[in-house]
C-alpha cells in the first residue's frame, strides 16, 4: 500500500475495518474459550457507556450502530 495512493471509492476504509473486524472477532472468540462470559461483559460494557448518552436523534443513532457492531463482534462464526 502506498502512502500518496488515491482512493476515490473508499476501498482502502472498507479493507481496514475488515481487517479490522477479522482481527476482534478472532480475539474475541479466542478469550471467550478461557471466559464464556466475556462477550455479555462486552454487550454489557457497551450498554452502560450508551445509556449515559444525553437523548438525542444522534446519540440514538449512534447506539443503534454501535449495538448493531458490537453484536456482530460478538456473534460466533459471522
Amino acid at each position: 500500500m502506498q502512502k500518496n495512493e488515491t482512493d476515490p471509492f473508499g476501498v482502502a476504509a472498507g479493507a481496514r475495518k475488515l481487517a479490522i473486524d477479522t482481527v476482534l472477532k478472532a480475539l474475541i472468540e479466542h478469550a471467550a474459550r478461557n471466559d464464556p462470559t466475556i462477550k455479555d461483559r462486552i454487550v454489557a460494557d457497551i450498554d452502560v457507556y450508551l445509556e449515559a448518552l444525553p437523548e438525542s436523534e444522534l446519540e440514538d443513532q449512534f447506539a443503534k450502530w454501535t449495538r448493531a457492531y458490537i453484536a456482530a463482534l460478538v456473534q460466533p462464526g459471522n
